[in-house]
């Protein structure tokens, strides 16, 4: 589990435990507020008596103001616990896992890389070390297939991000299968390029719901 995945469960079981606690006190003032009220309306004649009752009554107070701090205490936690649970939640499922944010970036790199090594091998002179570059960079974009997004992001994002996984796969796995012919028919590369601009249109997407920074790491290429 994640770091944030452990705050939600400790923030979530947290409230929980605070908001039961918080019921259980409530019930306690009521309990104790009507047997103040009961015992405060009963009729006692002899002096021992009405002492015994106004300690009783003093002591019931004290356990009732007690009871009323103590909902208010919990119940107050259970807001904050409950609140913080609840961003956290969202968070998670608007935003990138650590395992995701690395393969957005990564795969930023590999399509940017892959891109340059098809522009090279238009005029490339040792055709062997062009054909060896782009299946490299293919094998890793191929890798891509054994991905998924996280199960914490929202449904909209998970579409989004495993459309931009496969697509970076299928250009991987095309990629390793057709180095040699990609070198020697510029058809070929040409198709490959365009495919490259279909992949950075769902990058995009990818890039504008998770709110990704490319100007950023356009400054690393």
């Amino acid at each position: 589990m994640t770091n944030l995945e452990w705050i939600f469960l400790i923030t979530f079981i947290g409230a929980l435990i605070t908001l039961l606690s918080s019921v259980t006190f409530l019930a306690l003032f009521v309990v104790y507020k009507k047997k103040y009220k009961h015992l405060a309306s009963e009729k006692v004649k002899s002096k021992s008596k009405k002492r015994a009752r106004r300690k009783e009554l003093k002591q019931l107070a004290k356990v009732k103001k007690r009871s009323l701090i103590a909902f208010i205490t919990f119940f107050i936690l259970a807001l904050g616990l409950g609140s913080a649970s609840g961003y956290t939640s969202y968070y998670q499922a608007v935003n990138l896992s650590d395992k995701d944010s690395k393969s957005v970036v990564s795969a930023y790199y590999l399509l940017e890389d892959f891109d340059k090594e098809l522009q090279k091998a238009e005029k490339a002179e040792n055709k062997e070390k062009s054909v060896d570059n782009i299946r490299s960079l293919s094998g890793k974009m191929a890798s891509y297939g054994v991905l998924k997004a996280s199960h914490l992001n929202k449904e909209e994002g998970q579409i989004v991000l495993n459309r931009y996984y496969n697509v970076v796969k299928e250009l991987g796995v095309n990629g390793s299968s057709q180095a040699s012919e990609i070198v020697e028919n510029k058809e070929m590369l040409e198709t490959f390029r365009k495919d490259i601009k279909k992949a950075k249109t769902y990058q995009a997407e990818v890039f504008k719901f998770y709110k990704v920074d490319e100007k950023s790491l356009a400054k690393e290429v």
